[in-house]
């Protein structure tokens, strides 16, 4: 997937020059999902990766970003009826259609082994048009007295973590798996690792 790993200074990981990183340390300090995509992002075939503290760091800042914005999406969501499909206002209807662009776009990258851009759009989408976005303009709809208003924002909310989990889990199995089990929806597979991907 990589040439040399080397460290933020450039020198390659070597036991000799005592910059070698013992990935049990850092997956105690920033969660397996975070070095997994810290691994990935950055990471062109063949081409030397570089990885630093600030690097993973990052990773688990975006983990928190993914498990915070999950939370606040299920609190919200303990009146919805999932069986009911809202009516769609055309920014909803706009949302979801963004959502599969960035899947189809992802699947090709996929399918294309360019995993290292896969993985950055998947990152860029879920916090700055997803969460950033999204998200922020759908708060005062889930307050809204009109149910039917307040019913789509909590159906799009919901179709977009859903879709994105499928879309993250390959780079971060563990934390998007223990949200999927969360998510109330009906479920084809017991698991997130074996359900459909998106645009298949």
């Amino acid at each position: 997937l990589h040439g040399l790993v080397r460290d933020e200074k450039n020198r390659k990981i070597s036991k000799s020059l005592g910059n070698n990183i013992d990935p049990i340390d850092i997956i105690k300090e920033y969660g397996a999902d975070a070095v997994r995509m810290a691994m990935i992002i950055g990471t062109s075939p063949g081409n030397d990766s570089k990885v630093s503290p600030e690097k993973f760091k990052a990773c688990k800042h975006f983990a928190n970003k993914l498990w915070n914005v999950a939370r606040f999406v299920l609190m919200n969501l303990s009146d919805f009826n999932r069986a009911t499909k809202p009516k769609l206002n055309s920014s909803d209807k706009a949302a979801l259609k963004e959502l599969q662009k960035v899947a189809k776009e992802i699947s090709q990258l996929m399918d294309s082994f360019k995993f290292h851009t896969a993985a950055e759009k998947i990152y860029h989408y879920f916090w700055h048009t997803f969460a950033d976005k999204i998200v922020e303009s759908m708060k005062p709809r889930l307050k809204d007295k009109k149910k039917s208003s307040q019913e789509a924002a909590q159906y799009v909310l919901l179709e977009i973590l859903t879709t994105c989990l499928k879309m993250l889990h390959p780079f971060m199995p563990f934390i998007t798996e223990e949200i999927y089990q969360k998510l109330p929806i009906k479920k084809k597979e017991k698991c997130l690792m074996i359900e459909k991907w998106p645009t298949r």
